[in-house]
């Protein structure tokens, strides 16, 4: 695993934000929040998580090594507390660079407070003006309006739709799939080639480029 270079950003209400490494141990502060299905309903696994199966994790993801990974940390009165992580999973280098994107926040007591949008504009800055990405994918059910609007507000835009792919609150709910393209000119091109570009993926190209300029000038890259 490669695990992400330190990002420092702001959130909108003055939340300090690092987008940082963290050790085997402090697996630790995910814990609690796998064990609320508040947090896990909206993700692929149900189970309550130990400690052993946080580091499991941990150990498994060191090992992989087409992925980065940040722990996002809150940083207050010169504390600072894991709260969540966000990732680059499964890049591929054929032809073009890809990758899935996720994150999750496990503090309960931070959602809402629009962390997860600038995780999301850090993480594609990242992946595309440092790393040369042209497209980043991610996925979320339905019902999780707001991590989709969160991924929206990057640039991300549903491709297709999974139908029936859980079964939540006494009935089959579907999972959107979504993609951020690469809007500089050149993966642009290289993208769409001899096609002519959605206009759906044309609007969502302006906001990338939105999040890519609130990112240069917000996010201290150590």
């Amino acid at each position: 695993m490669s695990l992400g270079p330190i990002m420092r950003l702001t959130t909108d209400a003055n939340l300090n934000i690092e987008l940082a490494p963290f050790t085997r141990e402090e697996c630790s502060a995910f814990v609690d929040g796998f064990s609320k299905e508040s947090v896990t309903q909206y993700l692929e696994f149900h189970a309550s998580q130990t400690l052993e199966l946080e580091q499991k994790w941990y150990d498994g993801i060191v090992e992989d090594k087409n992925c980065y990974v940040w722990g996002i940390w809150v940083v207050e009165n010169g504390h600072r507390k894991l709260i969540g992580n966000t990732a680059i999973n499964d890049i591929t280098t054929h032809h073009t660079i890809q990758a899935s994107t996720g994150s999750v926040i496990t503090d309960v007591s931070y959602w809402g407070k629009g962390i997860a949008s600038v995780t999301h504009k850090a993480r594609t800055w990242y992946a595309f003006r440092k790393y040369g990405f042209t497209r980043l994918k991610s996925a979320v059910l339905q019902p999780n309006v707001a991590s989709r609007k969160a991924l929206e507000k990057s640039g991300y835009t549903v491709v297709y739709t999974e139908r029936c792919e859980q079964f939540k609150d006494g009935k089959l709910v579907h999972k959107d799939c979504l993609e951020c393209l690469n809007p500089d000119d050149w993966a642009w091109r290289q993208w769409w080639g001899d096609d002519r570009p959605t206009r759906k993926s044309v609007e969502a190209r302006a906001k990338t480029l939105e999040a890519l300029a609130w990112a240069e000038k917000n996010v201290e890259l150590l």
